[in-house]
């Protein structure tokens, strides 16, 4: 279930679209744990699905998403990132293992103060989504 909810996520942060929600319209827990963990926070936009609430800010001068389950809680946050912040290591790997194919984005995710980057790749028609680890190891995000 955390794998689906996760890849929901990302997919909505690689630009994928949900309903806009007026802010006076988020639920409380949501918007109450929001302003805690971000009082600084500039220009929310609060976008929902079924299974958890996303609020894209900026933030230190950083476009951030944070998503929230429905009772309130962060389930995690992305923002994009230069390939060159992943770690040399993979990037030398997805050079060599995936050299005919354009990275389209990269995304740092964090969730209880672990982070993982996911890699979006296009080679023509085929596409692959790479999940990787802080120490550089790749896998195939499925």
């Amino acid at each position: 279930m955390k794998k689906i909810l996760l890849a929901a996520m990302l997919f909505v942060a690689a630009g994928s679209s949900a309903f806009a929600l007026d802010a006076s319209k988020v639920n409380f827990r949501v918007k109450n744990n929001f302003e805690a963990l971000f009082a600084d926070a500039k220009n929310v936009k609060w976008d929902a699905k079924e299974n958890y609430v996303k609020a894209t800010f900026q933030y230190a001068d950083e476009t951030i998403e944070a998503f929230f389950g429905t009772d309130g809680e962060l389930i995690g946050q992305s923002r994009k990132v230069e390939f060159k912040s992943l770690p040399v290591n993979a990037q030398q790997k997805i050079k060599k293992d995936f050299g005919n194919y354009k990275v389209t984005d990269a995304i740092e995710f964090e969730k209880d103060g672990e982070k993982s980057y996911y890699v979006s790749l296009e080679d023509g028609a085929k596409k692959r989504i790479l999940q990787v680890s802080l120490f550089g190891s790749l896998s195939i995000y499925k």
